[in-house]
């Protein structure tokens, strides 16, 4: 049985853990953060990498740069993690719900169209389980109303639609 909240040690991380309290640079912008960084953008093709404390902190961080406000619209999946939700709720929006599809769990990509509004600032899409939401058409959504699209990937990293990673898109 894995123990919740105790770190499985599985090799040399004792010894990582030790030079990271060795240089001084226990947490932050040190030698590990810049080699997950370089590994990720190897991996995933991006650009560039952030790394954050949590997927909920990218996106409350996501919130904040879209510098979004109360009165603001934000479409986001009626089944998803609370932490996708109050990342924008903390920003005072209204939080518009739109069906799933029944058979991914995934926003259901016809809803967002018909929630869209002259409000309507964001769509948050959640890959679920590490399933790929359909960003064929969220993306047309998006390009047709220029309204970003901010991909929710905590279960979908390493995970892809149509030759792209999710979380990239």
């Amino acid at each position: 049985m894995i123990q919740f909240n105790k770190p499985l040690v599985t090799g040399k991380e004792i010894n990582y853990l030790k030079d990271l309290i060795h240089k001084g640079r226990f947490c932050g912008d040190n030698y590990y953060t810049k080699l997950t960084s370089q590994k990720l953008i190897e991996i995933t093709g991006a650009k560039q990498v952030f790394l954050t404390t949590s997927c909920t902190h990218a996106l409350e961080m996501a919130a904040l740069l879209l510098d979004l406000k109360s009165g603001d619209e934000v479409i986001l999946p009626s089944f998803t993690f609370v932490s996708t939700a109050n990342a924008f709720l903390l920003r005072g929006v209204k939080l518009v719900f739109v069906d799933i599809d029944k058979n991914t769990m995934n926003i259901n990509s016809a809803s967002i169209r018909n929630a869209v509004t002259e409000k309507t600032k964001a769509i948050v899409v959640v890959h679920y389980g590490g399933v790929a939401c359909d960003m064929e058409e969220i993306m047309n959504v998006a390009r047709q109303y220029s309204i970003p699209v901010i991909e929710d990937a905590a279960q979908g990293l390493m995970g892809f639609w149509k030759n792209k990673m999710l979380g990239t898109i």
